[in-house]
């Protein structure tokens, strides 16, 4: 693939719900990376600087990947866990290449 779409996204969670977060974070990046067809990169980080605050960086074959992942089953069960614990909003970055 020559030029895939990345996204990164920022979570702000509670700090005391870390724990929940890394899980739910770990759990939907192996599903996007084995599931989502199209997806070329899914990695979770925790900024350690920033307690409480976690990224993804993604990378996507096309718009239509983003779509159906948003849609899929295993999105809607991590921010089931996330959404409750989120302490801001979530930020979706697509980004151009500079």
């Amino acid at each position: 693939m020559s030029n895939p779409i990345r996204v990164v996204a920022t979570l702000p969670v509670q700090p005391d719900q870390a724990d929940a977060a890394r899980t739910a974070l770990a759990a939907l990046a192996a599903a996007s990376l084995a599931n989502d067809e199209g997806c070329v990169q899914y990695d979770a980080f925790e900024s350690a600087t920033a307690p409480g605050t976690f990224i993804t960086i993604e990378a996507w074959e096309s718009q239509a990947a983003i779509d159906a992942h948003m849609a899929a089953p295993h999105v809607a069960e991590a921010f089931g866990v996330l959404g409750p614990i989120l302490a801001g909003e979530v930020g979706l970055h697509p980004l151009r290449a500079v």
